[in-house]
């Protein structure tokens, strides 16, 4: 059996990289690059921005070999300890084709850290190399000064020794609309307007642990099923079972099912303890077939509980979810926690 790699903790000396594997930041936004830059250095990092960041065309930062060439410079790079592109986009498989993934395997481990697109390449990172990496905030997201608590956990929880028995608590509040907070010329933080409540499919209190997989289903659904997406041999390697976590934007309610149904069938729920579902972004029900009566459905179909409206993805603020790492899911009352156990 196989145990997860975890990259070395982030100290004062480590240095991060910022490249744009998918989306880049069109000119006008550029000084939002260089605050985060600012702000993370505060946090004691050395910060690295590689040329990519600078330029979008096409719905992507440049072609794909440019986005693998630089990626795969810093991945092989011993002096880089984390990797965190500026947000997400659309075109990050392009780039998986072009990695030397038999070169990453055998690299220092690297922190791969954020979310949306960039989940998709997390996920096949862990999935392929067994190598953590970290499900969480974005470095765009970053130029703000006053962040909230459950955001900042991702620089805690990635700086700590050893993660055992730290614990992540629901957020108060959360964000339901980036409308408010990109008409503001420089937001302090979040626009948290809506109070927080994890729900269960169980309608109860429930608590499940497995090994933490997952991301944004728009673009996971693209690689369940391709060689980058060795879903059944990783969870194979493990005594344990898994949580998958997901997350969705922009879709009915029968475009999501159909998503989670793909899933599905290529059997990204087998050996699975209970999934967790983020707070769907934008989403419209399909006639009068709604998110929540799909999840329902959809927790009876696969006979496992469903843990949803949780801080995972678009509606901020949002868990560090670190992919290969052991945890404990809860909820009880509204409210949940995820612990890590290793």
């Amino acid at each position: 059996m196989l145990t997860t790699i975890y990259p070395s903790a982030l100290t004062a000396n480590s240095t991060l990289a910022i490249t744009a594997p998918s989306s880049g930041v069109p000119a006008p936004l550029h000084p939002k690059i260089h605050k985060a830059k600012s702000q993370l250095e505060k946090l004691g990092s050395n910060v690295v921005i590689g040329e990519t960041v600078w330029t979008q065309q096409a719905a992507r930062s440049s072609s794909a070999e440019t986005r693998a060439i630089e990626l795969m410079t810093y991945l092989t790079d011993s002096a880089i300890d984390a990797i965190m592109p500026p947000w997400g986009g659309e075109l990050l498989v392009q780039v998986l084709p072009k990695l030397d993934w038999d070169k990453i395997s055998k690299s220092k481990p690297t922190w791969l850290i954020g979310y949306s697109d960039t989940s998709t390449l997390l996920c096949s990172y862990t999935l392929q190399t067994n190598i953590a990496s970290a499900h969480t905030t974005n470095f765009f997201d970053l130029n703000m000064e006053n962040l909230d608590d459950t955001t900042m956990q991702w620089h805690k929880i990635l700086s700590a020794p050893s993660r055992k028995h730290v614990v992540q608590h629901s957020s108060p509040m959360y964000q339901s609309s980036w409308d408010a907070l990109f008409v503001q010329e420089n937001p302090a933080g979040f626009d948290l307007d809506s109070k927080t409540e994890w729900k269960s499919s169980t309608g109860e209190a429930v608590s499940f642990t497995g090994r933490l997989i997952g991301g944004c289903l728009n673009t996971l659904t693209a690689i369940a099923g391709t060689r980058y997406a060795p879903i059944k041999e990783w969870r194979e390697s493990f005594e344990e079972e898994t949580i998958v976590y997901l997350e969705w934007l922009d879709w009915t309610t029968a475009e999501a099912y159909r998503n989670l149904w793909h899933l599905k069938e290529h059997g990204w729920f087998d050996g699975a303890s209970g999934l967790l579902f983020g707070r769907p972004s934008r989403s419209a029900p399909s006639e009068d077939y709604d998110d929540e009566q799909m999840i329902y459905e959809f927790a009876e179909e696969i006979g496992l509980p469903i843990i949803f409206d949780t801080d995972i993805g678009h509606m901020p603020p949002q868990f560090t979810m670190i992919n290969g790492a052991l945890a404990t899911a809860s909820f009880k009352d509204d409210k949940g926690t995820l612990t890590y156990l290793e």
